[in-house]
């Protein structure tokens, strides 16, 4: 299995709304779309260590079977729309793909 998680870093001047919307549309993506086995996403929890870190906005957590499952993932039409809607908002993502 894969967990694709995503870190997204947004503009400062980006409305409080878009992070609820932005939300809303990743579990929107675990509904409609079958390949995606579960899904978490969130702002950061706001622990202090050192070690954390907490300059991100939102990140999210997939859980997919398989490396082909992830490729129809990032090739459907809802993800495309999804990074469309959003990335004007973002100053920049890390997406870490790990095999669990």
């Amino acid at each position: 299995m894969i967990l694709h998680s995503v870190y997204f870093y947004f503009r400062e001047d980006t409305p409080a709304e878009v992070f609820d919307q932005q939300r809303d549309r990743i579990f929107d993506l675990n509904n409609q779309l079958s390949v995606v086995q579960l899904t978490f996403a969130g702002p950061p929890a706001g622990i202090q260590r050192d070690v954390v870190d907490n300059t991100y906005g939102m990140s999210l957590h997939m859980l997919f079977q398989d490396e082909a499952d992830l490729s129809t993932y990032q090739q459907h039409e809802l993800h495309q729309k999804f990074i469309a809607d959003f990335k004007p908002y973002w100053t920049g993502i890390k997406v870490f793909d790990t095999s669990v």
